[in-house]
């Protein structure tokens, strides 16, 4: 049996994180909660109860002392499993 060739830039690592998704163009800012279950140096697979499509930004806060944002691209879906790409950091 041949396996498919694992073409990943950086390798993924399981993590528990709760982040909180700032859903895209919504006003006022809304936030809902996430879990992220893998991470690497470019992303994470992201569990939460929205409706995002491949090619949607949005911006993840994670729980540290200064609330860290981080702006990503969904890049897969599979029902409320999400594989996002970060982008670049948000400053303060």
């Amino acid at each position: 049996m041949s396996f498919p060739q694992n073409t990943r830039r950086w390798p993924r690592h399981p993590v528990d994180l709760q982040v909180r998704v700032l859903a895209p163009g919504a006003w006022p800012e809304t936030t809902i909660p996430g879990r992220g279950t893998e991470m690497s140096e470019g992303g994470m697979l992201l569990y939460a109860g929205i409706l995002l499509n491949p090619g949607d930004m949005l911006e993840l806060e994670f729980s540290t002392p200064s609330h860290s944002r981080m702006k990503a691209v969904v890049r897969y879906r599979d029902g409320y499993c999400f594989g996002l790409e970060f982008i670049a950091p948000i400053t303060a």
